[in-house]
């Protein structure tokens, strides 16, 4: 009678957890219609397909921090697909849901059916996944790079375990998804070369493989450290800087729930791996390095957040997105997790279900998602032109981080076709261009009380009458010379 008990629930929890999975799913297709935020508008204004692949390589992509693969892939994208939110967040979208069948083809083979289906129902409905599965950045394609190389590590060291070498195509296959993800993000590197060392232990350790570990690791590192060096050289020259200022505690703990969906789940999260893992440790004891699905993500997140640390001395980057890089190596923890506590205890098998359903609460939550405008340029542009009919607007990227050629370009996507307005980039050369008759609009995007203050103390300038406000913070404005006494 219990044994049929314990059957019921395990098939209800599985029948259950499968129909929130698909449901979460489907809604990486929901919201493709939304407009760009700054980033994605970067993203845009490095994939012009109306520029030369040459002129965006050298102006844009090898001046930026950011790695270059995905800016690439997207300017082929927009060559066959139109300019358009929609079309441009369906290419991320597909790569978020390609995730999805592959790390249920992916999984070791000598995963039983269940720990299988776990992982493919934590990917399908992980809130993370499905709220930047539509981002225009590198996230989603980042992502199936490290879902990829992650448990074709696990592949090899399962072979490589029962002294057998591995074949040929999973090592090709986990370098070249490595590589590619290494040209992805930077925390995808990490995660790669982590998993790479991993690899390469387990290789020593049964004497198997080693050379391929070490010479294809290798050979992925020397192909990656030359954007490595560029980098270095930006970050390092006179006018390098890093954007991302915040204190640690407070950028740890904003990371923490960014990752866990909220203080509460934080707590939960924390209370569950204590319980799995003394409970995990007290049943393998001294065989868990046999358990290579624990010891891997284990050692992507420990050394993660260690490399993270020791960089954050010289930059701060301890921002919550770049740790989406994680959520992998997560997943597949909370797997090995679950599926040891309902070997030990089956009415916990419903702990998967509840998952979902705290992860589709988390969900309905984003209501940024179906904002039809993520800043108010779009309205601001057609405010300028058609209400103003101002011929030039001034610009004023100091406070955006971007380059001013790149910044330009990201806002000339909001200028109404046919319409004769030019944007230019105010400079303290440029600014008595406002002053003079008839008055040439101003816009401040990331406008602030703060902003407004230093943009009048750099370009002797203020406001003729209290900004317009446009979306959150996006201000138009006229201005005239700040009179001498009032200096």
């Amino acid at each position: 009678m219990h044994k049929k008990f314990t059957n019921i629930i395990f098939y209800i929890s599985v029948i259950v957890s499968a129909v929130m999975a698909f449901y979460l799913f489907l809604q990486r297709f929901a919201n493709l219609s939304a407009g760009f935020s700054y980033d994605e508008l970067y993203s845009l204004a490095t994939a012009l397909p109306s520029l030369p692949l040459s002129r965006i390589w050298n102006e844009f992509l090898i001046k930026d921090v950011n790695l270059p693969l995905y800016n690439i892939l997207l300017y082929g994208w927009n060559h066959v697909f139109p300019l358009e939110p929609f079309y441009m967040r369906l290419f991320n979208t597909l790569a978020s849901a390609a995730a999805v069948p592959l790390v249920w083809f992916l999984a070791p083979k000598s995963w039983p059916q269940y720990p299988r289906f776990t992982l493919t129902a934590l990917t399908a409905g992980s809130f993370l996944l499905i709220a930047f599965g539509v981002n225009i950045r590198a996230y989603s394609f980042a992502l199936l790079a490290a879902f990829a190389f992650t448990l074709l590590a696990l592949r090899i060291i399962d072979a490589v375990m029962q002294r057998i070498y591995p074949p040929k195509s999973l090592w090709a296959g986990f370098f070249i998804t490595g590589f590619l993800g290494s040209y992805l993000h930077y925390f995808c590197s990490a995660v790669f070369f982590i998993a790479a060392l991993v690899v390469f232990l387990y290789a020593c350790a049964y004497k198997t493989g080693r050379k391929t570990a070490f010479w294809g690791t290798a050979a992925v590192f020397a192909l990656w450290l030359p954007w490595v060096i560029n980098t270095y050289q930006i970050m390092a020259s006179p006018h390098g800087s890093w954007w991302y200022v915040a204190p640690l505690a407070r950028s740890t703990w904003d990371t923490i729930t960014f990752l866990a969906g909220g203080a509460v789940m934080a707590g939960f999260w924390l209370v569950f791996f204590i319980v799995s893992g003394v409970s995990f440790v007290h049943e393998q004891k001294a065989g868990i390095f046999k358990c290579p699905a624990v010891i891997l993500p284990l050692a992507q997140i420990i050394l993660l957040v260690i490399t993270v640390l020791i960089l954050s001395l010289k930059y701060n980057l301890w921002l919550d997105r770049y740790f989406l890089l994680s959520v992998p190596p997560f997943l597949l923890l909370i797997t090995q997790c679950l599926t040891h506590l309902q070997k030990r205890h089956a009415i916990l098998v419903l702990l998967l279900p509840f998952i979902l359903t705290v992860w589709t609460n988390q969900y309905w939550k984003l209501d940024y998602l179906r904002n039809p405008e993520y800043t108010g340029l779009k309205e601001a542009f057609h405010f300028v032109s058609n209400t103003l009919k101002a011929q030039k607007v001034l610009v004023d990227s100091a406070k955006t981080g971007y380059p001013s050629d790149s910044f330009s370009l990201m806002l000339q996507y909001y200028i109404p076709k046919e319409s004769p307005l030019r944007i230019e980039i105010l400079t303290p050369q440029n600014a008595q261009q406002a002053f003079e008759e008839p008055k040439i609009p101003v816009l401040l995007p990331l406008c602030s009380q703060i902003h407004m203050i230093q943009a009048s103390l750099d370009y002797n300038m203020e406001e003729d009458h209290p900004p317009l406000i446009f979306g959150k913070d996006v201000c138009v404005f006229t201005v005239h010379p700040i009179p001498e006494k009032a200096k």
